[in-house]
C-alpha cells in the first residue's frame, strides 16, 4: 500500500494526538467535517495554509469554561490552579476587575485583596468615598482555563475594550 502525503500524515498525527475522530475532528481545527473526511481519506491534499489554520484553530483557540457568573462565595475555592482569564462582577452584573493569570486560583486570592482604583460611594452617607477591597464589592465571578500566553493575553485586551465604561481595570493592552 502506497504512502500518503505527507499533508495527509499530518493531520491523521493531529486527529490521532487530540483524539477526536470525524466531525469533533473537524469542529476542533475549524474545518468543515466533509473537507476533513476527504482530507483524511487522501481524496484530497490539504495544502500548507489550510494545515496552518487547522493547527492554529485546534492548540491556539481552546477554551474551556470553569465558571460562567456564578455567586463568589460558592466558587471561589474550587478554581483549579490553571492558566486563564477571569471577570469579577458587582450585585448589579457589571463588571467591577477583568484579569488573566498563570495560576487562576492565587491570581483571584490576590485581586480580591486589593483596593479599587476607583471610589465607592456607600453607606448611609453616599458622599463619602472610600476604595474598598474588590472582594468587599465583588458578588460574582466567570473564570476561563486558556493554555495559550497569547489567546489570554488578546481576549484580556479584548474583554477591557468590551466594558471599557464597567471595567474599572486601568491596564487596557496591546493586541499581540
Amino acid at each position: 500500500m502506497p504512502r500518503k502525503p505527507k499533508n495527509v500524515e499530518f493531520l491523521n498525527l493531529l486527529s490521532s494526538l487530540l483524539e477526536l475522530k470525524g466531525k469533533k475532528f473537524a469542529q476542533r481545527i475549524g474545518k468543515k467535517a466533509t473537507n476533513v473526511n476527504a482530507y483524511l481519506s487522501g481524496a484530497r491534499i490539504p495544502q500548507k495554509k489550510a494545515l496552518l489554520g487547522a493547527t492554529r484553530h485546534a492548540f491556539e483557540w481552546d477554551v474551556i469554561p470553569l465558571v460562567e457568573v456564578e455567586e463568589l462565595e460558592n466558587r471561589q475555592g474550587s478554581i483549579p490552579r490553571v492558566p486563564g482569564i477571569y471577570a469579577l462582577f458587582d450585585s448589579s452584573g457589571s463588571v467591577v476587575y477583568l484579569g488573566q493569570a498563570l495560576d487562576l486560583r492565587t491570581e483571584l486570592n490576590q485581586a480580591l485583596n486589593r483596593r479599587c482604583n476607583f471610589p465607592v460611594r456607600r453607606g448611609p452617607k453616599l458622599a463619602n468615598k472610600h476604595h474598598p477591597k474588590y472582594k468587599d464589592i465583588a458578588t460574582h465571578l466567570s473564570a476561563y482555563q486558556v493554555d495559550s500566553k497569547r489567546l489570554r493575553h488578546n481576549l484580556e485586551a479584548l474583554l477591557l475594550r468590551f466594558f471599557p465604561n464597567q471595567s474599572h481595570n486601568n491596564k487596557m493592552g496591546n493586541f499581540i
